[in-house]
């Protein structure tokens, strides 16, 4: 009865356990300022994501916290994006993505939290569409009153799309265990 009540979406796990993982190198801002330049003359090579590392203030206004606390710099087509959230995790979590990094001026696009620990709904069933562009993804696991930022490996393909075509952002919350189900954001696009 719950379950028909509360479906539960389809999420294999277990294909993203085991998976590699090293600290990123975060851009610098010039790097910034040429991805946001090759995005805008639809550079197709560009679109992907990248690590980068905002202010502190931004965080304190998420209250994002701890050693692993990132974004990625989402680097998308300009037209509307499939953007889906999925997560198998003992923590609660939580997806933000958002239009800027400026602490005074960010939007954000989506905050998606899990309802509870091992669930794997993280926004709508279906996903939602969203402009496209240069959006930026904060993936976190709730510690007490404030979120702590998750580890994130970046995929070019996913589900059988050509790279140029889709962006992962899967993460893990559990720095000792490489399983990347946790907290993830899967972008899609028509060529």
């Amino acid at each position: 009865m719950y379950a028909k009540r509360f479906p539960i979406p389809e999420f294999n796990r277990d294909e993203l356990k085991d998976l590699s993982w090293s600290e990123p190198s975060f851009l610098s801002k010039d790097e910034i300022a040429q991805l946001i330049a090759r995005q805008k003359s639809a550079d197709t090579n560009a679109y992907g994501g990248y690590a980068v590392s905002p202010d502190d203030a931004l965080f304190a206004k998420l209250k994002v916290e701890g050693s692993h606390r990132h974004a990625v710099m989402c680097v998308l087509p300009d037209k509307p994006v499939s953007l889906l959230g999925r997560s198998c995790a003992w923590a609660l979590q939580r997806a933000i993505v958002l239009d800027s990094l400026d602490p005074d001026r960010c939007q954000a696009i989506v905050d998606w939290r899990t309802p509870r620990p091992m669930n794997t709904r993280l926004g709508p069933e279906d996903g939602v569409s969203i402009a496209g562009g240069i959006i930026y993804a904060i993936c976190g696991h709730k510690v007490g009153d404030h979120w702590v930022g998750n580890r994130t490996r970046l995929e070019r393909t996913w589900r059988g799309l050509p790279a140029g075509e889709g962006l992962a952002v899967l993460s893990s919350y559990n720095p000792e265990i490489n399983d990347f189900h946790d907290c993830n954001l899967y972008f899609s696009w028509a060529a």
